[in-house]
């Protein structure tokens, strides 16, 4: 991860929120939140830290996936299978909607020296994001060029 940052490189961006959250009480956003990151956590497990960059949006996440291009779709099926099995389980409702492009990323680092993402790959990652329903998975054509040929 050192030597990428402050480099711009095109890699697969997962984008994704949790739709309403911010209608929520306190004590639901805590619940969301942790079966959020419960999920998501399960779902990129298999993929080396040095192959991965997560910032916490508050009401979701965007993960920035440097190695195979597969990554994110598989991430976010993972995350899609999880939401699925406990739909009606327990309030409150978890719904996110979710993003996927492939783009160009400037890896940075912020102000308390943590790596952090700039650029067009995140941006239209969650523009994708913003265009999904409920647990609907959306790719930009960027993305489908490139994971269609694998």
């Amino acid at each position: 991860m050192e030597e990428r940052v402050n480099k711009t490189i095109i890699c697969s961006v997962f984008f994704l929120d949790i739709i309403e959250y911010s209608k929520k009480s306190v004590s639901d956003q805590i619940s969301l939140k942790e079966r959020f990151n419960a999920f998501l956590s399960l779902a990129i497990r298999d993929v080396p830290i040095n192959d991965r960059i997560i910032l916490d949006t508050g009401d979701g996440a965007a993960i920035s996936f440097l190695g195979d291009v597969e990554d994110a779709l598989r991430a976010a099926l993972s995350v899609r299978s999880s939401l699925l099995s406990e739909e009606g389980v327990r309030p409150p409702s978890l719904q996110v909607r979710m993003g996927v492009n492939l783009g160009p990323v400037r890896l940075v680092r912020d102000i308390n020296g943590q790596p952090n993402l700039v650029g067009d790959g995140i941006n239209v990652a969650q523009r994708i994001m913003g265009f999904a329903s409920t647990g609907q998975i959306l790719v930009s054509r960027s993305y489908y060029d490139a994971a269609s040929r694998l």
